[in-house]
């Protein structure tokens, strides 16, 4: 009779426990986001100032966004694809908002023949790291569009290497020759979000 007792009880227990547990919680879903980003980036001391055009797509969740990207990096003659992973943060739920932003990811080398040494024989070009780091401010534009400005701190890392020409030596040729680049530049843009 006791065994009975206290198999009811853990049945009973065990029944009330698991229809508790069926409380539902509902979740914000995680919502598609474009932005296209363009602005200026402004680098050592003599460098002129370059264009740069970025486009990111992702998942915005609550205030946090991730996304991958791909541009166009105009920094002087060394023009580049970039292709990054974008996180951003918006600092309140407001639509008027602060955020900050982190990317890294790879840059990869667009090369034109007007923009190779003109005394380079086998040239190639590779990629490197890129990262930036920043913060700006956004604003509510229309209904699902958003427009902001911002500003950063972005590295580029490029690698090129050629067989420099010997007119002269016929057995031996020259080794090659490398030049490794380290971008540390300024950068200002205006951010434009398709929600």
């Amino acid at each position: 009779m006791k065994l009975k007792r206290i198999y009811l009880s853990v049945t009973c227990l065990v029944v009330l426990l698991s229809a508790n547990g069926q409380h539902v919680t509902k979740l914000a879903p995680a919502k598609f986001q474009s932005s296209l980003q363009t602005g200026l980036s402004i680098g050592q001391t003599g460098s002129k100032p370059a264009w740069l055009v970025n486009s990111v797509n992702g998942l915005q969740y609550k205030n946090w966004f991730a996304g991958i990207g791909l541009g166009i990096d105009y920094y002087g003659l060394k023009r580049t694809v970039p292709l990054f992973l974008d996180v951003q943060k918006n600092l309140s739920v407001k639509q008027n908002t602060l955020f900050w932003y982190v990317n890294g990811g790879y840059s990869i080398p667009w090369v034109i023949e007007s923009h190779k040494p003109a005394y380079a024989n086998k040239y190639e070009a590779t990629g490197g790291l890129l990262y930036e780091a920043g913060a700006g401010y956004k604003f509510s534009l229309f209904n699902k569009t958003k427009l902001g400005l911002s500003a950063g701190y972005s590295f580029k890392q490029l690698k090129e290497q050629f067989t420099p020409p010997c007119n002269w030596c016929e057995l031996e040729i020259p080794p090659p020759q490398t030049n490794s680049y380290q971008f540390r530049r300024i950068v200002i843009k205006v951010n434009w979000w398709l929600l």
